[in-house]
């Protein structure tokens, strides 16, 4: 990238308030202080005393203040940045998942958000106009259960928290643009969530059926498979699941299966990983499809159509019968081989086709039901054959001996693969299915039977059925209700002057739908929303959104890598199929950091746990400190039941924010689990403490009397040394913090770079240019990371006399303002040859050659390089 460098402002100073301090300690007008010291230029004072006394230690009382000072500062600083868009900068939109509003962060907040945030500050710091929103995913059973607790209202606790959240990430020093904030449940947003869901309603994509749910007694409420553990519980409550049959609100995902597996070439591979296997695995091969049969029985009862899959749709012509497990709901009496009195339809020729209780039938984990085709399944064939069943050949030769499709109506004569198409193909224009799917398609069950969701717009009428909630009567507002128990039918259901309505089709009485939507749903969209949240006359405007999409980068936890991410896609391919969207995938690159663990002690016999001050450490291991019983050591998710849990608020007010901020992202990468412990805060408060001083003896050279002359050898030397190293450090710190996203690394490589610097005799640092532009770069490059401190310490620098200041850099501005630091064109890289595998050799070429390197010139390099030519 080329860098552009300003002029510096003639005899430029920064001015103090107190000898021998570098803050400021007036704070009586620190409000009026922030707009006035941020400046149209962004460069904020600090208190750097005329003579430059730099005071020797970096206390921990000495970082509180530096904070204390600098974070208003920086807030101010982020918050006019976020209102000055600036379309002639390429964009980067930096996307951290939003958070449930539990009212408290925890370590893996302050890590994700850490992460977030570092990657938004190094973008703008490479020249980019960046997008780095923040909101809230404030519905859900967890607000409504804790405000029933506390006997508050669910909105009243949410926004309450919300509030107080939004204070704990704003002292984090997080840099996000609050002009864009908003929490689900305001109706400003989930009127767009009812449209979009209308619009999916008018595609065919929403429909209603009854279906075996998981029902969880203690919550009162639905729940997916991937809300139960491994031993039938539920993940919120932990009751036993039950199983029951309800009338339920689905999202036909399956139609955009094969769209979504193949969607998943488009993303970056290298990032995403193992979670393309995992959705993948998912969505399962989309090499069969659904068809729906409906069902005749005896007068008056009446049946959901099944919906069954087959990998063989072009031998639906010679379906016998359908085939159901003893457990499935048709079978009353759980018969084996038996032909139920109910009947299926055949969904192209109307005939009646029988359905079987069977034992013998193989199903499959994800279906209990099957059609029995004998012309392809010899076990079909013998079933049939029990119960004298009449069925078709519908396998045949053609002239020439190829197979071919046979007695099948338009079908005749086409091979199997040709056959199975045009099968899809009209089973779409009949609307009996048709879509690619796998044998693990399932749709998405969005109802939920409680009142803090989206309520879904759907009226009900005896005569007109389901009935959408006109676009223009939009949003359906949740009713205020105080009181909620938990318990009983769905509270929406008891508030009659909410329920009742006319209906908007024919003018009767109507119903309105009392089950609200899954949380899921608000959070599949929200990412589009933060591009143009004001907008109040559609969800979004589409030249702006498709301006600023995909996201390029998106950091979440991987237990999302399924479920939302796996939704948020499937939103993102409707929209663009009805013209919404310009592009279909909406994350390019993807970061999932690993989770914050603690350590947690339980005793082994009986599996309590302890809290730390019940455990005696006193011996080689752990025990119980009054029993002395043995205790299993572990590192867990962190969790209150577990006592393991960490208070970030504790965190930083001991160590301090900068300092947290390097520690949760030091020593392990971003995609690990990190093992917390207050131990590893020795090594950064060390670490810091090295900067600080290089930065005060570097200062302090400028003020004495008198000190050692540097030969012209000496210097040229190091100057040689301090350009190695410094394009080294950017060289690989840029490589981790735009490619990689190890950040860890970065951090190790900046440390090793600190050493370095740490060994130039101070007669040398003074002299050398090369020094200036390396203290320059590693303020710079830590910025992102330690804004405070950095901002002090190049605030300082810049208060060296003009005449000395180096002309690369822009020094009345703030070290947020500048440019990220770049490699030297002179500076040569390494071109490794490797013959079978080994390293051989080495060719240093200057950056300009390098970057331009196509195969061909490194071949070429090479045969003309001495010892290639000798081996």
């Amino acid at each position: 990238m080329h860098v552009r460098v300003g002029p510096v402002a003639a005899g430029h100073r920064i001015k103090g308030r107190r000898r021998g301090t570098l803050l400021s300690s007036a704070r009586s007008a620190e409000t009026d202080d922030v707009s006035r010291n941020a400046g149209k230029d962004g460069c904020a004072q600090s208190s750097t005393s005329k003579t430059k006394v730099w005071e020797k230690d970096l206390t921990i009382e000495k970082r509180k203040e530096i904070e204390k000072h600098w974070i208003p500062l920086i807030k101010e600083e982020d918050r006019l940045q976020s209102l000055q868009e600036d379309c002639s900068k390429e964009k980067y939109y930096v996307l951290s998942m939003f958070p449930y509003p539990s009212g408290k962060l925890h370590m893996g907040h302050v890590r994700v958000y850490t992460i977030s945030d570092v990657m938004a500050r190094f973008q703008r710091l490479q020249g980019r106009y960046v997008i780095h929103p923040m909101g809230w995913d404030a519905f859900g059973l967890p607000a409504e259960n804790a405000a029933i607790e506390r006997g508050e209202r669910p909105d009243e606790w949410t926004y309450k928290n919300i509030k107080n959240m939004k204070e704990q990430l704003e002292q984090l020093g997080c840099s996000f643009d609050w002009n864009r904030e908003f929490a689900t449940c305001d109706p400003a947003y989930y009127r767009w969530t009812q449209h979009i869901f209308l619009k999916m309603f008018e595609a065919g994509l929403v429909y209603q059926k009854e279906g075996e749910v998981n029902w969880d007694p203690v919550d009162m409420t639905v729940l997916a498979d991937e809300q139960i553990d491994e031993h039938g519980r539920s993940w919120r409550s932990g009751a036993i699941v039950e199983k029951q049959y309800l009338k339920q609100w689905y999202i036909k995902t399956t139609a955009k299966a094969q769209s979504l597996y193949d969607g998943l070439h488009e993303v970056n591979a290298e990032l995403w990983k193992d979670i393309i296997s995992l959705q993948q695995d998912w969505i399962g091969k989309c090499d069969g499809t659904q068809l729906k049969f409906a069902l005749e029985g005896q007068e008056n009862m009446v049946f959901e159509p099944l919906h069954i899959y087959t990998p063989t749709p072009e031998a639906v012509y010679g379906v016998a019968y359908i085939a159901v497990s003893p457990d499935h709901r048709l079978n009353q009496q759980h018969l084996y081989k038996k032909i139920l009195s109910v009947a299926a339809v055949h969904p192209f020729t109307g005939e009646r086709i029988p359905i079987v209780v069977s034992k013998s039938t193989q199903f499959d984990y994800h279906n209990n039901v099957m059609l029995g085709i004998p012309s392809i399944s010899e076990a079909s064939r013998c079933l049939a054959d029990s119960l004298n069943l009449k069925y078709l050949e519908i396998l045949g030769k053609r002239a020439d001996g190829d197979e071919c499709i046979v007695n099948s109506h338009d079908l005749n004569g086409l091979t199997r693969s040709e056959a199975f198409e045009a099968v899809l193909h009209i089973a779409l224009e009949k609307g009996v299915g048709g879509e690619h799917v796998s044998k693990r398609g399932r749709d998405w069950l969005i109802s939920r039977q409680r009142y803090w969701g989206t309520p879904i717009p759907i009226i009900h009428c005896n005569t007109c059925q389901a009935v959408p909630v006109p676009f223009d009567q939009l949003p359906v507002e949740l009713p205020p209700i105080s009181g909620l128990t938990g318990h009983g039918p769905s509270p929406l259901s008891q508030q009659h002057d909410w329920v009742n309505v006319t209906c908007p089709r024919c003018g009767g009485e109507a119903k309105r739908e009392i089950d609200t939507m899954d949380t899921f749903v608000d959070s599949s969209w929200y990412f589009l929303r933060y591009l143009d949240p004001h907008n109040t006359s559609a969800p979004y405007k589409r030249d702006t959104v498709d301006k600023y999409m995909p996201v390029d980068l998106y950091i979440g936890g991987k237990e999302h890598a399924t479920m939302h991410l796996y939704f948020a896609r499937f939103f993102c391919h409707f929209l663009h199929d009805v013209g919404l969207l310009g592009r279909r995938e909406p994350f390019d690159s993807l970061l999932t950091q690993g989770m914050v663990l603690g350590k947690s002690f339980r005793v082994k016999e009986t599996g309590k746990y302890l809290k730390a001050d019940q455990v005696d450490f006193t011996g080689t291991k752990p025990v119980e400190k009054d029993t002395k019983n043995p205790l299993v050591e572990e590192w867990e998710k962190m969790s209150k039941s577990k006592h393991n849990g960490v208070d970030p608020e504790d965190v930083l007010k001991e160590f301090g924010v900068d300092a947290t901020r390097l520690c949760i992202l030091s020593a392990v990468s971003p995609q690990s689990d990190r093992k917390w412990s207050n131990d590893a805060f020795v090594g950064i408060l060390r670490w810091q403490v090295r900067i600080w001083k290089l930065v005060g003896s570097y200062i302090n050279s400028f003020t004495s009397a008198s000190h050692t002359k540097c030969s012209d050898a000496e210097l040229q030397e190091w100057e040689e040394n301090l350009f190695e190293a410094r394009n080294l450090v950017v060289s690989r710190a840029t490589i981790q913090f735009s490619k990689k996203f190890l950040l860890n690394t970065a951090i190790s490589h900046m440390q090793d770079f600190t050493s370095t610097l740490g060994k130039v005799p101070g007669h040398v640092a003074m002299e050398s240019q090369q020094y200036q532009r390396c203290l320059a770069d590693l303020c710079i490059m830590l910025a992102p990371i330690c804004p405070s401190l950095m901002c002090e310490l190049w605030t300082a620098l810049a208060s060296i006399s003009h005449s000395k200041l180096s002309q690369k850099y822009v020094w009345e501005k703030s070290v947020l303002h500048q440019t990220w630091p770049t490699i030297d064109d002179e500076w040569k890289r390494p071109l490794v040859l490797q013959i079978n595998n080994i390293k051989s050799g080495v060719i240093p070429l200057p950056r300009q050659v390098f970057d331009s390197l196509t195969l061909n010139i490194a071949h070429e390099l090479v045969r003309h390089d001495p010892k290639y030519q000798k081996l």
